[in-house]
């Protein structure tokens, strides 16, 4: 842990002036001020607390941009009113270094428990320090959907491998044999394969399944080009998973486009169940994840208190069962 001696050593100055930064800020030259602070944010120095915490949580999600975030940080912040809590969002762009700026800036503010929705961690198998620094700081961390490896922090996940199976199980029972996966990017995380392993059991356990998949970008567009490019290897696939519900927009949107009808001529099934899966034509078929069973786990870890667990050994995951949901975009193979 950084010490204030170090900072101003980092910074060319003496204690004092390090120390009048830290709480007088307006009385140094702010060339000196911007010398101690960069300083600070790269020693990852936190200051020593005064005063009793307020209920107060940081929420660190990727992004605005995807409903489903947006729908799991007002199930959160609806949660923790329940119970006197109150939530600060915070946006990271998936980037480890905004993460790690955002978490210290909400540490020095004595708000000491913080909240990962799908984490830079999710995504990557790379060393990120900044989690561990934090709890030897006496943070104490949430991860949603996608913790780091070393860090028994509580983690809470919907279960990738039971949403897996109920999609390829709903398109097999409808008589799909040629089924395609779309995904995101290839990651090293452990949470990226698992849908599709799930996939892939039930289609072991059946007759004669073949599936396929194809890596490519979130969203709509990256579901549109995902799905251009596996059909244009694979043009005998007549079901479609989407690990998502804004890549399977993107899927029925390609398809609508070539004249491809949906569902009679392909089933279409999306991930997330948000609310914009209702206004599209066909409505989605998808795999709904449980938000507001994880956002009253989140609840229960606020009021908890000092028996949080966390610590830097092994992870452990609380997992929550999704569940399917169907639309009209999945039917009976032709």
């Amino acid at each position: 842990m950084a010490s204030l001696r170090d900072v101003a050593k980092r910074a060319g100055t003496s204690v004092a002036t390090a120390s009048r930064v830290l709480n007088h800020p307006e009385k140094v030259h702010p060339d000196t001020r911007e010398l101690v602070e960069n300083a600070m944010r790269e020693l990852l120095f936190i200051p020593p607390k005064t005063g009793q915490s307020e209920p107060i949580a940081a929420l660190f999600i990727p992004n605005l941009h995807n409903p489903m975030f947006t729908k799991i940080t007002e199930a959160i912040e609806s949660a923790a009113r329940e119970v006197g809590w109150s939530i600060l969002l915070c946006t990271t762009g998936d980037d480890a270094k905004a993460e790690q700026l955002h978490a210290q800036e909400f540490f020095t503010r004595q708000i000491s428990s913080l909240i990962f929705v799908s984490s830079v961690a999710a995504n990557t198998a790379s060393y990120l320090p900044h989690y561990k620094s934090l709890l030897k700081m006496g943070a104490q961390l949430i991860f949603i959907n996608g913790s780091p490896d070393k860090i028994n922090a509580t983690s809470i996940s919907d279960d990738e491998l039971t949403a897996g199976r109920l999609a390829a199980e709903h398109l097999i029972s409808l008589g799909h044999k040629k089924i395609g996966f779309i995904t995101g990017k290839r990651t090293s995380s452990i949470r990226s394969p698992l849908r599709l392993a799930g996939i892939k059991q039930i289609a072991e356990n059946s007759h004669d399944i073949n599936v396929k998949s194809m890596y490519g970008e979130w969203g709509v567009e990256g579901g549109y080009k995902s799905i251009a490019q596996l059909k244009k290897i694979h043009p005998d696939i007549t079901g479609v998973i989407c690990a998502s519900d804004l890549q399977a927009i993107g899927v029925v949107k390609y398809f609508h486009e070539i004249g491809v009808r949906i569902p009679q001529d392909v089933s279409v099934v999306g991930s997330d169940g948000i609310d914009l899966g209702k206004w599209v034509t066909p409505t989605l078929t998808t795999i709904r994840l449980p938000v507001d069973s994880m956002a009253n786990a989140v609840k229960n870890w606020l009021v908890s208190g000092k028996n949080r667990v966390s610590s830097i050994s092994s992870n452990s995951e609380i997992l929550f069962k999704p569940e399917l949901i169907l639309g009209n975009s999945s039917g009976l193979v032709k």
